[in-house]
């Protein structure tokens, strides 16, 4: 099955929230996710999405091989959606 990476942005940087006091260094944050679909399927359901609700698009995530859970996320954070190897 085909799978797409959505990319919200560049890598984020910790909120400061999260390193001040913190014993150990914070988790990196998540920019982008694995969803089922080519790049052009997953860019179709976004651009629907737009115009009919209000940029929410439910996709499908790939978690860990063959679990897969429903996401909602909003078009105009994405910038960019590429095919996945």
């Amino acid at each position: 099955m085909a799978t797409s990476w959505i990319s919200f942005g560049p890598d984020l940087e910790p909120m400061a929230s999260e390193t001040r006091g913190a014993a150990q260094r914070p988790a990196p944050r998540r920019d982008g996710l694995s969803v089922t679909g080519t790049s052009e399927e997953v860019v179709v359901k976004l651009v629907h999405a737009a115009g009919a609700n209000g940029g929410w698009c439910e996709l499908e995530e790939v978690v860990a091989g063959d679990r897969r859970r429903t996401v909602y996320v909003n078009g105009a954070a994405i910038r960019l959606v590429v095919d996945e190897d």
